[in-house]
């Protein structure tokens, strides 16, 4: 089962073009510098998501909340799953300055 850093990294490693399946935590490779990069960059990341954002910690409660994001709408979806991925969602649809 993979841990979270290593599924960022493979992210990180898809998006940039390669194959993640070809990296191996576990075996020493001669390609195992470019796999320390990718596990480098998701432990960056990961750990920017350290201090949320004001509308991600808007969207958890919402969800738990509401079950919902949609603003006067309510739902069944208010488990710490779906408030924690209603966060991500939030992060993810910021706009970059």
């Amino acid at each position: 089962m993979m841990n979270m850093i290593e599924r960022v990294a493979r992210a990180i490693c898809s998006d940039d073009g390669h194959y993640p399946d070809k990296y191996d935590f576990d075996v020493p490779r001669e390609d195992k510098r470019n796999w320390e990069f990718y596990v480098s960059c998701a432990r960056a990341a990961i750990e920017a998501m350290r201090e949320p954002e004001v509308e991600m910690i808007a969207a958890f409660w919402r969800q738990k909340n509401n079950g919902t994001q949609d603003v006067g709408e309510t739902g069944d979806a208010r488990s710490d799953y779906d408030a924690y991925r209603a966060m991500i969602d939030a992060a993810l649809s910021e706009e970059t300055e």
